[in-house]
């Protein structure tokens, strides 16, 4: 290992023994194909670079290296690889300086190509009997079909030949399963709808092995996942913060109970095996069993995070990490914690509530009453034949967010009057504010939605829905419309993952007072719009939403939060609210109470409410000043 490496030095397979089946499949002849997941820092990249000196020396076969991006070569990949030819004496006096390039290296007579998977030209250039891919995950396609099957065709040359994928996974929706024969618990097959990621793709078609510990205090086999990991009262409401998490986070053994501590992770690794499902441990370590999977040309293994040699990946570090992610409940932070933290996949799927639940979200406050503390107005807008369905809602920092109004426009929306009524709603105040940004659904009436979005360029924004996406949300310049006419004047929409938003609406309901992220509603909202927000529920096999009703305030709901999201506000660096900080202007409602009476029992005294329009003319202020900033 070079010098600037953590741990310099001759390379020590020890430090993370859940590498060497990776290897050992490498050099097994029932093995054409080898999957390995695991989260970052836990020595994927290292262990694919001594494959490559390992075959060159002992075993001299080309070789093919693929990587995302060029640039990654550039800067990463070719000087790692350059201090291995220098630092290993055999490869040294091997290495031909005359015949290689940036890109390829020659090593006793064998070429090491590196290619990144962005240009077909590149993957097709060459054939290798080791063909190794990092980061598959980041890959996109060439437009030339599957990448990972023009890949697999670059060894059909050689007898023996070996693909080898790694990453850190993606998006999908996976679950953890107890085996019916030796009850150790597994990742289940997903369905393939279920899962965006390639690389948990890949490891759901090999042997599904996956790394098991011992405990230390009972002896007892078990696979490590986020689910073990414990901290002080951890999805409760007297939860610690993610500081104290830090300190006092240990690992659980689901098989005794036994609270284990970050100490004794190296001990468990040394003695850690792999299995598959349907096979069982001893507490000598001997696997015993014969495998569902056995048989299988492809060998796949999982390792958690929390198995990582880094000495920095405590159990501590990853839990004030999650506990952070958990409370903000931010999707992308959670995504990218369940990532690279613990290398597995991670989408925002919750069970679908009642509509009783959604009614349960209402605060004291009238619709059209703006809350004390809200920084902007978001208005989003679904475009139906006869009419436009829109609500606006009212986002404070640390993404809180409070209904301020919903309704329907009606009239045929392909006629300018009903996108007149859009325009008076557009210019409408509350409490001092005016909508900051409106997003419309453009699936429907396309061209007039544009061309409403051109005549208020600054304020509003095309909006489109998506099934399932590697991100977010992304803009799109659209100069074609669907008749495939030129426009006169280039467009752009806003395309956003659609199953997302919705999974965050529905996290919303019955979200704990004491986090930020709160989603309330008026006291006097209607039994309609409650059902409309339960009018889609998610259908966990196929990972696809499925209608059970009307659902155009869902729609517009998730609008709502991609929207805020696009607009940065769930980056800002602000102290974020929660329903308590708000229970000084609203108190919940039970389910007998009505809207009362301001001017009943007024206090003598200054209070809150009478604070409030000192507040909202502030408030105005501050929206005028981010307007220009959108």
């Amino acid at each position: 290992m070079p010098p600037t490496s953590p741990i310099p030095g001759p390379f020590n397979p020890d430090l993370n023994r859940y590498m060497c089946p990776v290897v050992e499949a490498f050099t097994s002849p029932q093995y054409s194909r080898v999957t390995f997941i695991t989260a970052t820092q836990s020595g994927k990249s290292v262990t694919m670079e001594n494959l490559v000196g390992w075959r060159l020396d002992d075993n001299p076969i080309p070789v093919l290296y693929i990587v995302p991006t060029s640039n990654l070569i550039d800067t990463t990949i070719e000087p790692k690889f350059m201090d291995m030819f220098q630092q290993t004496e055999s490869l040294s006096q091997k290495f031909d300086w005359r015949r290689s390039t940036k890109y390829t290296k020659w090593v006793a007579g064998a070429k090491l190509r590196f290619a990144w998977a962005g240009s077909s030209t590149e993957l097709a250039a060459d054939s290798a009997g080791l063909v190794l891919v990092d980061e598959v995950d980041r890959i996109v396609n060439t437009g030339e079909g599957d990448t990972t099957e023009i890949i697999e065709a670059r060894g059909d040359a050689y007898i023996g030949s070996k693909i080898g994928y790694t990453a850190t996974p993606t998006h999908g929706k996976v679950e953890r399963t107890a085996h019916s024969e030796t009850g150790f618990s597994h990742w289940a097959l997903a369905h393939r709808d279920a899962v965006n990621s390639t690389i948990w793709r890949l490891w759901q078609s090999g042997t599904r092995h996956e790394w098991a510990v011992p405990c230390p205090h009972c002896g007892d086999y078990f696979i490590p996942h986020s689910g073990l990991l414990w901290w002080p009262g951890r999805g409760a409401e007297d939860e610690c913060t993610p500081n104290q998490a830090e300190k006092k986070a240990q690992l659980t053994c689901p098989n005794n109970g036994c609270m284990i501590e970050d100490k004794y992770r190296a001990r468990m690794n040394a003695g850690g095996v792999a299995i598959a499902p349907g096979e069982r441990v001893n507490h000598d370590g001997t696997v015993e069993g014969e495998a569902d999977t056995a048989g299988n040309s492809h060998f796949s293994i999982w390792v958690s995070g929390l198995c990582s040699f880094a000495v920095k990946k405590s159990y501590g570090f990853l839990a004030k990490k999650l506990s952070s992610a958990l409370q903000t409940g931010d999707p992308e932070t959670l995504q990218g914690v369940y990532n690279t933290g613990f290398g597995e996949c991670y989408a925002l799927t919750g069970e679908a509530p009642v509509w009783e639940e959604v009614k349960a979200m209402r605060w004291g406050y009238s619709i059209g009453e703006v809350l004390p503390g809200a920084d902007c107005l978001l208005s989003t807008v679904d475009v139906q034949k006869n009419h436009l369905v829109y609500v606006v809602r009212a986002w404070f920092p640390g993404m809180g967010s409070q209904l301020v109004e919903f309704g329907e426009l009606w009239g045929d929306t392909e006629k300018p009057e009903v996108w007149d009524e859009l325009e008076a709603l557009l210019e409408r105040e509350w409490c001092g504010m005016t909508i900051a940004v409106m997003g419309i659904d453009c699936g429907y009436h396309d061209n007039q939605v544009y061309q409403f979005v051109r005549e208020h360029r600054t304020r509003t924004r095309a909006l489109r829905g998506e099934g399932r996406m590697q991100k977010p949300y992304r803009k799109i310049a659209t100069d074609v419309d669907r008749r495939g006419k030129t426009r006169q004047r280039g467009d752009a929409r806003w395309e956003f993952d659609s199953s997302q938003a919705k999974a965050w609406v529905h996290s919303r309901i019955g979200w704990s007072e004491t986090r930020p992220g709160f989603w309330i509603l008026p006291i006097d909202v209607t039994t309609d719009y409650c059902r409309q927000i339960v009018g889609e529920e998610f259908e966990h096999r196929t990972g696809t939403w499925k209608k059970t009703g009307e659902n155009h305030y869902l729609d517009c709901e998730a609008m709502n939060y991609m929207l805020a999201c696009m607009l940065r506000l769930n980056r800002r660096k602000e102290e974020p609210m929660t329903l308590e900080n708000l229970k000084t202007t609203a108190q919940p409602a039970d389910e007998t109470e009505q809207p009362t009476d301001k001017t009943e029992d007024k206090p003598t005294t200054e209070t809150p409410q009478e604070q409030a329009p000192i507040k909202r003319r502030r408030f105005k202020y501050k929206r005028r000043k981010r307007d220009r900033r959108w």
